[in-house]
């Protein structure tokens, strides 16, 4: 693994990950992927959600963006609820209660007030 570019985010107290991967045989999977940076980048597995993992065709190479916090509560207010769930750190039903949550949020402020005479 090789890390192209590190950059600190003091705004969402984060560091964005750019790396590329070479590899032989199978393509490694998410797990093995951040295992590797989190190794590389001395940061906890915990607190690090890989965004984003291409590949091109017939090509024995990844392209890996990441970011790496600092905290669980950082994480969770820069993370959007899809990636939270695609890493295992939010339960799909915890996702669900969240999203009913931002929907009854949105009907109360359409709701028309009334008028007064």
């Amino acid at each position: 693994m090789k890390i192209d570019s590190t950059t600190d985010n003091k705004l969402l107290d984060r560091k964005e990950i750019e790396a590329t991967i070479q590899f032989t045989g199978a393509t490694p999977s998410r797990k093995e992927i951040k295992a590797t940076m989190c190794g590389k980048v001395g940061a906890n597995p915990d607190f690090v959600v890989l965004r984003s993992v291409e590949s091109g065709f017939g090509v024995r190479k990844l392209r890996v963006f990441a970011h790496a916090y600092a905290d669980s509560k950082a994480l969770r207010k820069g993370e959007p609820r899809y990636i939270l769930k695609r890493e295992g750190m939010i339960s799909e039903e915890e996702a669900k209660q969240e999203a009913a949550k931002k929907e009854a949020a949105k009907a109360a402020a359409k709701k028309p007030a009334a008028r007064k005479k």
